[in-house]
């Protein structure tokens, strides 16, 4: 997503060229620093589990027998604070996740180098990704996989329905029809978290989305969003659509693992969950719907590889994150815990090895090409400094959708009127 804030790049440019010494290597216009090999690296990850934090020690000793580097991989409990004040006492990591609500302000205090094309061109990546981490037109950071939205459904109350591959949730109708066939004997056709992050999804189906095309301004409260809750608000109201915390589950993979779902709405995350949590679930996954006017539709969450502009050792640093997302340690991660490569080729080539419609073992992958497709038409988080409050204001009142104490029109609107206040303060 393009950023909505402007600026000069001096800071950055400054901090970078305070780190200059005699031989500095260039790549890709980017000034770095430090030797190649020899060097020790600090890597602050944010890890989703055991599987992630094994895979990224096991890549950061692949690469320091390759290169004669060592890498200390520090997983965060609390990134952002960690980060914060690791930046603040001057010992920033010198190789870090980062998360997309940080991106902007990292950018703007000078803390995160202009590495983007020095570690792989923008091109090799999905547009939405690079969009992310790109600021007043410059490549900062490196995407390191994606997630997207799409509809697991429980097979075994797909098949107590009465219902086959003709009634797969294509359309929004049909999505509407599903629900209702799937609600009986105490079990929703269809439960999802109450946020943004999920029913976001359904503007861009509806030919809506979060800003203009440009990226220079929100349409919260366009046309298009409005049907978008609308429709949302009709599903629930008549009870076929329920949020999580109306049926006791923290999230939408829970109801769904728990058996009080039949279908939910969740990214690729989801996989390591049931494989985990909820092994003997028979589940497959499916595009999200397309909206009324044949938009289709889904949200993309990302996170990318950082570099400190401050850090001693950007040379050894860079090379670190060409091997991170080079294609074959890209694939290795996605086999590892289910994250979706961010380029293009290594996405459909993981998506050719998981292909099984149905699964149910604690060791199998759905298909997850419903995922990928999602990747070229999906809509990006807002980045936004500030944007997390506001998001946190019209998500508390998205529960209210089904007995209507909240209205629609007032929480778009409410939404844009905060959002902008974050443009123009």
């Amino acid at each position: 997503m393009k950023r909505t804030k402007v600026i000069t790049g001096v800071a950055a440019t400054a901090v970078m060229a305070a780190t200059m010494s005699p031989g500095t290597a260039m790549a890709a216009g980017t000034p770095l620093v430090g030797k190649t090999h020899g060097v020790t690296l600090n890597f602050m990850i944010a890890s989703s589990g055991p599987a992630e934090t094994n895979a990224d020690k096991a890549a950061a000793v692949a690469w320091g027998k390759q290169t004669g580097n060592k890498v200390n991989v520090i997983n965060a409990s609390n990134l952002q604070l960690q980060l914060t004040e690791a930046f603040a006492g001057g010992s920033p990591p010198d190789i870090f996740y980062a998360e997309t609500p940080m991106f902007e302000n990292m950018v703007k205090q000078g803390q995160l180098l202009l590495a983007g094309n020095a570690v792989y061109p923008a091109k090799d990546f999905y547009p939405s990704l690079v969009k992310e981490y790109t600021y007043n037109g410059q490549f900062y950071a490196v995407p390191k996989d994606s997630s997207t939205l799409a509809i697991e459904i429980n097979v075994a109350d797909w098949k107590a329905a009465g219902l086959t591959n003709a009634d797969l949730p294509t359309t929004w109708a049909k999505l509407s029809a599903d629900a209702k066939a799937l609600t009986k004997n105490g079990v929703t056709g269809l439960v999802v978290s109450p946020t943004l992050d999920r029913i976001g999804a359904f503007f861009k189906e509806a030919g809506g989305g979060y800003m203009n095309a440009a990226g220079t301004k929100f349409t919260f409260n366009s046309p298009q969003n409005l049907t978008a809750m609308k429709y949302v608000q009709g599903l629930a109201k008549q009870g076929y659509l329920k949020f999580s915390s109306q049926v006791g589950a923290g999230w939408g993979g829970e109801a769904f693992g728990t058996g009080k779902a039949a279908m939910t709405i969740e990214g690729n995350w989801i996989i390591g969950a049931m494989q985990t949590d909820y092994p003997k679930i028979q589940y497959q996954v499916v595009p999200m719907p397309v909206g009324p006017g044949g938009h289709h539709g889904t949200l993309v969450f990302t996170n990318a590889w950082g570099i400190a502009a401050g850090s001693k050792h950007t040379a050894a640093a860079v090379s670190f994150a060409k091997y991170l997302a080079s294609p074959a340690q890209q694939l290795r991660f996605a086999n590892a815990f289910g994250v979706m490569p961010s380029r293009p080729a290594v996405a459909q080539e993981w998506a050719a090895e998981h292909v099984k419609q149905v699964v149910a073992s604690g060791n199998q992958y759905p298909n997850v090409s419903a995922f990928v497709q999602g990747d070229a038409y999906a809509m990006p988080q807002v980045a936004t400094i500030g944007f997390p409050t506001v998001q946190a204001n019209f998500d508390n009142a998205i529960v209210g959708l089904s007995n209507g104490t909240s209205n629609p029109a007032q929480m778009l609107s409410q939404l844009q009127t905060y959002a902008n206040a974050l443009l123009h303060p």
